[in-house]
């Protein structure tokens, strides 16, 4: 995402209605390779596929709001934050001086509201706004006491921290809590010390966005707790970077086309046996109610993991034209240098978030009955209904990112495994930029595991591997033999996800054990360094793989060793992806290496 240096969270996806652009901005470093300086920086697309950097890309450019001087609320740095278009009319200024320059004022147009922390020189964390009536340049309300627009945590609290402001309009928030009026509402990342991590939540009416009241915790866990530290995560000691939305079922997707599902995405730093990294984003579906007081108390009845990989501090938006809700990440590096390279970090693709409904399915191994990334009722006749928040690559963006790619097709591959002898083949392509999207039937009882081959040099000194193990249900991102540099300079862990493959009924008889098993679908996305694989929709890894040797470009797919029959049903292979920068050139990151 950003031209050259560092950058970390992405903030601020917003859909201009006007211009009909995307805007995203994410934390930025303009001057070095490091964290530090922390500006924003800023980008728009008219498709999610092709960028451009709003204000320039050499130097200071594409810096959009910077640091203020000396003894501002925000000398410290400009932060994680959400944004927003509003439009301006003659009776709707949302209660902001705002000031757009011409003679008829501002009504008619649309502003863009950001919504940050302000990170001051004492250490304080507080929260601003910042307004742009053209979406390039933008002001802090200099002029006016607004800022800071919350100026501390709650009062009373011990809190281990209070940043990352997400705030859009909720109007099935409105109706649980009997707004008589459209409100906004802010989530705000925090824990209590010693205690456990909060989601803390706060509202303001529309018609006056300076005005913010505390609710209270939307959500409240225990400390160091988990869900389900196998299929969950665990939530560490502080919420960071969070998230608050609404999904309604649709029917495409098993649903009913009228049930809301409420979610909170959140960044803890608590690692487990699966997940060594220290820090990792994860997601709860919530029962929200309204308690005595008229705040919102939210009751987890599932949660999960936005991504069991190298990316972090995940942020949302509503999706107008599309109706949908589109995520990023940032990704991080996994070298220990980066001087040379003149870049650290990256954004993920654009994941679309949706609920998933699957209806029919046994209760294999009794996994359903456990708390875990979904919820799963089981009907009269003995069959089990299940929902999760499903997550893939936006299908528009993936189809713009591959069409002018060159296709190889696989279809009924059949494979019978070798109990001691792994059975390998090549996909005759040698690439660092490709899309694999695969379709592989594993039958009940199969031992052997299935696996794609990434960046595999000649005599395979170097390979990076893509796993299903169907014993352990594991998705691993094998990183031990990525690269031949020294483990000192490259972090070569691997990445590892619980994946189950579902049980459907065959027959009519709910208690039958009759059953067909669903196929391991993967999606595998390579751009150089990044990996981001999907599996069957529930599952999402990103990793970073750094060979040292240029002709490490092959790819293939093994089975086993093992026993059983593996059909690779389809595997279809796009290679030569459209440039998302075409406007930078090619090199933009070597001015700080």
């Amino acid at each position: 995402m950003a031209p050259h240096s560092w950058m970390n969270d992405p903030n601020g996806p917003s859909y201009d209605p006007v211009s009909g652009l995307y805007h995203l901005f994410y934390q930025y470093n303009p001057a070095d390779v490091v964290w530090g300086n922390i500006s924003w920086g800023h980008a728009t697309s008219k498709d999610l596929v092709t960028w451009t950097d709003v204000t320039g890309w050499e130097g200071y450019d594409a810096v959009a709001i910077a640091t203020g001087p000396p003894g501002s609320i925000d000398h410290g740095g400009i932060y994680t934050g959400t944004a927003q278009f509003l439009p301006v009319t003659a009776n709707q200024s949302w209660g902001l001086p705002l000031q757009c320059g011409d003679t008829d004022g501002c009504d008619g147009q649309t502003i863009l509201l950001v919504f940050y922390t302000a990170q001051a020189v004492n250490g304080t964390e507080t929260q601003a706004l910042a307004v742009s009536y053209d979406g390039k340049t933008f002001s802090k309300f200099e002029n006016a006491s607004i800022n800071p627009v919350i100026s501390s945590p709650p009062p009373n609290l011990s809190t281990t921290g209070f940043r990352d402001p997400f705030y859009e309009a909720w109007p099935e928030m409105d109706s649980i809590l009997g707004a008589d009026e459209p409100h906004f509402y802010v989530a705000i990342g925090s824990g209590i010390t010693n205690v456990g991590p909060r989601v803390q939540f706060y509202t303001a009416p529309a018609s006056n966005l300076t005005q913010w009241t505390y609710l209270g915790p939307l959500l409240s866990v225990a400390l160091e707790s988990s869900w389900s530290e196998t299929y969950s995560g665990a939530y560490g000691g502080n919420f960071e970077c969070p998230g608050t939305f609404a999904l309604t079922e649709l029917t495409e997707n098993g649903g009913d086309g009228v049930t809301p599902h409420f979610f909170v995405m959140m960044g803890s730093s608590q690692s487990t046996p699966l997940h060594p990294l220290s820090s990792w984003p994860l997601w709860s579906e919530i029962d929200v109610v309204r308690s005595s007081n008229g705040s919102a108390e939210g009751t987890i009845l599932s949660s999960g993991v936005v991504d069991w990989g190298r990316s972090y501090a995940w942020d949302s938006f509503y999706d107008a034209p599309n109706d949908r809700r589109i995520a990023f990440g940032w990704i991080q590096e996994g070298l220990s240098s980066l001087r040379s390279q003149g870049w650290n970090g990256a954004t993920t693709l654009p994941r679309e978030l949706y609920v998933q409904v699957y209806s029919n399915l046994a209760n294999t191994n009794n996994i359903l009955s456990q708390n875990g990334s979904w919820t799963a009722v089981q009907n009269a006749d003995g069959r089990w209904n299940m929902t999760t928040l499903a997550m893939r690559p936006a299908p528009d963006v993936v189809d713009a990112l591959r069409q002018n790619a060159t296709t190889a097709v696989l279809n009924d591959v059949v494979v019978s495994a070798s109990s001691d002898v792994p059975q390998c083949s090549s996909l005759n392509v040698t690439s660092d930029s490709l899309v694999i999207h695969a379709e592989i039937g594993i039958p009940s009882g199969t031992t052997a595991n299935v696996s794609f081959i990434l960046r595999h040099s000649p005599s395979g000194e170097e390979q990076t591997t893509i796993t299903y193990d169907p014993v352990k249900e594991l998705l691993t991102i094998n990183l031990t033999s990525s690269s031949q540099l020294d483990k000192s300079f490259v972090d070569t862990e691997s990445h590892i996800a619980p994946l189950f493959l579902l049980d459907t009924y065959n027959s009519t008889d709910g208690s039958s054990s009759d059953t067909v098993r669903e196929p391991l679908t993967l999606d595998i996305f390579l751009d150089n360094s990044v990996i981001e694989v999907f599996g069957n929709s529930r599952v999402g890894i990103v990793g970073r793989t750094y060979p040292a040797r240029n002709d490490s470009l092959g790819v293939g797919y093994v089975v086993g060793p093992g026993s059983g029959e593996v059909t690779f049903q389809q595997i279809q292979v796009w290679e030569g992806l459209e440039n998302a920068w075409p406007e930078r050139p090619a090199n933009s990151s070597m001015q700080f290496s």
